[in-house]
Parts: structure tokens; sequence; C-alpha cells
């Protein structure tokens, strides 16, 4: 897809002027570079002047941390993370520039889908989570920028124009790659599931949900997030795509919805961001909401188990610099214990890695992305 025409995907995702796009296309590129190209060459650095040291060192192989600690002071993992930072914090306040220009035109394409099809629901008591504030993913005031706009949508513009242009349609050009290929997985895996209710926890501008909507027309779909801004975004967006997705502004640790009233519950990337205390609360506030054979999973990159200490320590940027710190916490987690323990029952519980839908008929530059060898790992249960 062109580049001019890739920020026309949907009505409000608007073109920018040729200079503001160059500087987004700058950083986008740079961090592609990156992630893609450079990288993927620090593990021979690792493996050739740091490694070595270690195990000396340590009389054992070094574990995520210790790696992680050794590779911060190796000049060329230095100069990755401040590059890598800066292309982060630099793409995030080019779009937001854009978006700020482009924003009485936003609005009014918001505003005109007002009557959906979806619909919305704010909560403005709703208290926010210390966990989740901050400049989460180094984005000013993470979600929760303080605004005296009547009913911005600057908070989900800005996130969902940094998805769509920063990779570069490797999860297609309306993001919907995720939630296609788990809702693919789900038909595979629950050939006999025809769920009535599905509802997604932390839905951000709901890039996964409109998939799930899609994949099951015939469900009523809801989506929650703790963001106002992000779910006013949300709700305009699937209503210009035509899809019926009733969007709430509730807290995933403690609901308003009845007990057993969904079919399906799940998050995508929402885990990681969530604190030691509320992992717990999530996963059981997931078994009260579902009915007898319902589903629960949660889609997020891999757990540690899962990886080599080397790949481990490859989160250390994320942790640190990227400024999401409880993703060691849920990453290091027993899964299976934590569900347990909200109580389903360990014989029901699954781990996956549903391959991506748009990897298979991809051209060089979606093959060249961070899509991790096309896979998308989750991890879930059902409630018996």
């Amino acid at each position: 897809m062109d580049r001019v025409a890739r920020q026309s995907v949907h009505p409000l995702i608007k073109p920018a002027s040729t200079a503001d796009y160059a500087r987004e296309s700058f950083w986008d590129d740079l961090t592609m570079y990156l992630e893609a190209d450079v990288r993927p060459g620090l593990r021979d650095v690792y493996e050739r002047d740091v490694r070595p040291k270690l195990v000396e060192e340590l009389g054992r192989e070094p574990e995520r941390a210790e790696i992680a600690a050794a590779m911060r002071k190796q000049e060329d993992n230095r100069w990755w993370y401040l590059l890598r930072t800066q292309s982060q914090r630099q793409g995030i306040e080019v779009s937001r520039e854009v978006v700020e220009k482009q924003l009485p035109e936003l609005m009014a394409q918001a505003k005109a889908r007002g009557n959906g099809p979806g619909s919305l629901s704010l909560d403005p008591d709703l208290a926010i989570p210390d966990y989740i504030r901050g400049d989460i993913h180094l984005q000013r005031d993470g979600y929760f920028a303080a605004s005296d706009i009547a009913d911005d949508i600057t908070a989900g513009a800005v996130y969902d124009r940094g998805i769509t242009l920063g990779r570069m349609g490797t999860q297609g050009w309306l993001n919907d790659d995720v939630g296609l290929s788990l809702a693919a997985w789900m038909k595979e895996r629950f050939p006999n599931f025809r769920p009535k209710r599905i509802l997604e926890l932390g839905c951000t501008v709901g890039h996964t949900v409109v998939g799930f909507k899609q994949t099951y027309p015939e469900a009523e779909v809801h989506a929650i997030d703790l963001s106002a801004g992000l779910l006013r975004y949300a709700f305009a967006r699937s209503a210009a795509l035509g899809v019926e997705i009733h969007y709430h502004q509730q807290n995933a640790e403690r609901t308003r919805f009845d007990g057993g009233s969904f079919d399906l519950v799940f998050s995508r990337i929402l885990m990681h961001e969530t604190s030691a205390d509320a992992m717990p609360r999530i996963f059981a506030e997931c078994h009260r909401l579902l009915g007898e054979g319902g589903v629960m999973f949660h889609s997020d990159a891999p757990q540690y188990d899962m990886l080599d200490p080397y790949a481990q320590s490859l989160r250390d940027w994320d942790a640190t610099a990227n400024k999401e710190p409880y993703m060691n916490g849920y990453y290091s987690m027993n899964l299976e214990d934590a569900f347990e323990q909200a109580g389903f029952d360990r014989a029901t519980m699954f781990r996956a890695q549903p391959p991506s839908l748009r990897l298979k008929n991809a051209d060089a530059e979606v093959r060249r992305s961070r899509v991790r060898g096309g896979l998308y790992f989750l991890a879930g249960a059902v409630r018996t």
C-alpha cells in the first residue's frame, strides 16, 4: 500500500502534511531497522564477548537479569537502547503533533458516529489504578493525560495512528490480524463453541475485538478499558467500520457485569501492564464472569519458561527504558497455578501459539517486521 494511502485506512486516520509524514516515516523506519536488522545481531555480540566472561565470573550459565545487566554495559547494546528509546519517544510525539493539528476534524468524525452501531458507556467517577498511570510506553501521561477538551479522543487517535503507521501494516492496515488470527484459532480449537456474549478486557481502541465480532457476528460483543479517551475513539472507530461493539469504562479487576454473563472473556497485551496485586483479581473476575463451559484466555508475549535466558533478557528494554515495570512479574508467573487459584480446573487449561493469518500471504515488508515468527501466544482455561 502507498505510504500516503495508508494514512486513510478509515475516517479517523487522516493524511498529514508532507513534512509531518516524512518525520513520522523517519522514526517508523528507524524503529523497524533497529528491531528487525540490528537487534538480532546483538545475540552474536553476547555469545562472543559477554557470555564467556559471565560464565567465567559466575561459574555457571547466567540468568536473565545478569545477562541484561551485562549487556547494558556493552557499547553496541547501549547504542541500541539509546536509539530505540529515542525512536519510541519521538515517533509518539510526532504522531501526537499530527493529531493535535487534525483534532477538530477528527472530533467531528467521532461525533458523526455517535449513533453507532454499538454503544459507549463512560464512568467519570471510576478510580484509575496507580499502576496504569505514568508515561507508559514513553507516551506523555500515558493514556490519561489531563484535558479540558470535552469528549477528547486524543489518546485513542495518537495510539491508533502510531500503531497503524509504525507497524507498516504488518498486522493488517486495520490492525485486525491479531483478533482475526486468535478468533480463527478459537473456532478450530473449540469447533462447537457458539459464544452468545464476548468480552475483551483492556481493549484500547478496539483493534482486536473488532476481529472477534467479525468472526462471531451473531455474538453480542463488549469491551472495557480504563481510559475514556481510548474508549471514545474506539467507539467512533468501530462505528465508522460498521462493527457493533459495546464499550464500557470499567476496571477488569472488578467489573459491573453480572456473574456468569459471558461465554468468552479474553485480553490481548493487557496482563503485563498490570500489577502483581491486580493479576490474580483479574483472573478471579474472569472466572466469575464466565458461565459453565465459558472460555478465558490472555494473549501476550510468551512466558519466560518458554524462552532461553538471553531471549528473556531482551525484555529489559521494555521493562526499564519503555516504562513497563510489571512485565517481569507477569512473564515470570506460573500461569497455570494462577488460573487454578482463581477457580479454574487445571485439566481444562491450555497454552497455544496461533499463527498470524496475515503473515501467510505477506510481502517482504511484513515478513521483515516485528511479527515474532508469525505466532501469537495465549494461555487460558475453560470454566467448569
